[in-house]
């Protein structure tokens, strides 16, 4: 079994624009990018506490995910990740 997806719930930042929403997620996509995982797209979610979600396609590797989201800086806050395995 090797993991696929990564579906990342976080909080907003309190007073965010969308303009600095859009600004804040493209850094962040293109620095997770950098280490090797995809951003697959981002989102705001119905039927959970947090206002955010962000879907990674890791690829099988989670040491690379692990290394892309650790050396970037999230911008969202009181994150949980769900990982989906490919079979």
């Amino acid at each position: 079994m090797k993991w696929r997806y990564a579906i990342t719930y976080g909080k907003m930042r309190p007073g965010w624009t969308l303009e600095q929403i859009e600004k804040d997620m493209a850094k962040y996509k293109a620095d997770v990018e950098k280490g090797g995982v995809k951003l697959v797209f981002w989102g705001h979610p119905y039927g959970v506490s947090e206002n955010l979600v962000v879907v990674f396609d890791i690829g099988g590797n989670m040491d690379a995910y692990l290394k892309a989201t650790m050396g970037a800086t999230a911008p969202y806050t009181d994150s949980r990740t769900d990982f989906v395995a490919e079979h």
